[in-house]
């Protein structure tokens, strides 16, 4: 099977975190002996990229012989909606479906997919077309627990210090890192040292390390589809406090010392303070495992053979 994938979501040099979770479904794909060619549309560097991407994708798709492709966030789906001769499958990431501005084109695009997959019951919901359920897999091997001491010194920390772990660009407002920020504030003026240990625009390969080192990962984001930072955090055995966004509630169902606190300062600093309280590492990786990579791909390959079948 040779599939085209079509992404404004990969590493690259200056951005070598961009859609690590895209990379990590494609070498999964390609485990499964799938053959995956990559288009990567550099939107960020160049908002015109989505429109150059139209006339190559097409001379792509004419000079070789891809049976499928699949385009990872709703805009990216566009070159392929404007071609027929292989059937296309589009994976929605969230912003895509619910940006006032963006979420027309993912619609447009999803009635001429041949299959929409999305990340959550909530991402589900935005759509008026059939689509699958499918989350973002993590790599078990990467993304697994080791010494937090030997991780703090790798990183250059205070082995004795606490660290509250923020995966994201703090500079991006629906990442909420002022809310983050104020929450741990309050935890310091109980008499509770804690520092937030902010990480992005780092490798994909060095979050594993990041998230060995710290105390506990905080997400106070106003919206996500499926935060990937949370299943890797998990996979860690890393405790968790999340505002209740996405998928989060699902992800971590009874997985202890994982909580979910309302989208005030006050409420996620008592979240902060139980964590503290139990320093004990989480059962997370055990509830994570049926979303490894691996059994990703293979439902991700079920949908693509499903596709292939029904074109016969």
């Amino acid at each position: 099977m040779k599939v085209l994938a079509v992404t404004s979501m990969y590493p690259v040099d200056r951005d070598p975190g961009l859609g690590a979770f895209v990379a990590t479904q494609i070498d999964s794909l390609r485990g499964l002996g799938v053959d995956v060619d990559v288009v990567f549309l550099d939107v960020k560097k160049n908002k015109w990229e989505l429109l150059g991407g139209i006339p190559e994708v097409r001379r792509k798709i004419k000079s070789n012989d891809y049976d499928l492709a699949h385009a990872h966030f709703g805009y990216n789906g566009i070159p392929l909606a404007l071609q027929s001769r292989i059937p296309f499958v589009v994976s929605f990431c969230g912003t895509d479906l619910v940006s006032p501005r963006i979420s027309p084109i993912s619609r447009w695009v999803s009635r001429r997919a041949s299959a929409c997959i999305v990340k959550s019951v909530e991402m589900q919901r935005q759509l008026d077309v059939d689509s699958h359920i499918i989350p973002n897999g993590i790599d078990l091997g990467q993304f697994q627990p080791m010494s937090r001491y030997k991780a703090r010194q790798r990183l250059g920390l205070d082995t004795k210090g606490r660290y509250a772990l923020f995966v994201s660009d703090p500079s991006r407002p629906e990442k909420q890192f002022e809310l983050a920020d104020s929450a741990l504030a309050s935890v310091r003026e109980n008499g509770r040292a804690i520092d937030p240990l902010v990480v992005f625009n780092k490798p994909h390969s060095d979050l594993p390390t990041y998230m060995n080192a710290a105390d506990l990962l905080l997400l106070t984001s106003s919206r996500e589809g499926s935060p990937n930072a949370v299943k890797e955090a998990m996979a860690c055995n890393l405790p968790i406090v999340s505002t209740d966004v996405g998928d989060v509630r699902q992800v971590i169902g009874n997985t202890e010392n994982c909580l979910l606190a309302d989208a005030a300062p006050d409420q996620i600093a008592e979240a902060i303070e139980q964590v503290l309280k139990t320093p004990r590492r989480t059962n997370g990786r055990e509830a994570i495992a049926p979303l490894s990579a691996e059994a990703v791909g293979q439902r991700i390959r079920n949908i693509y053979e499903n596709v292939l079948e029904d074109r016969s």
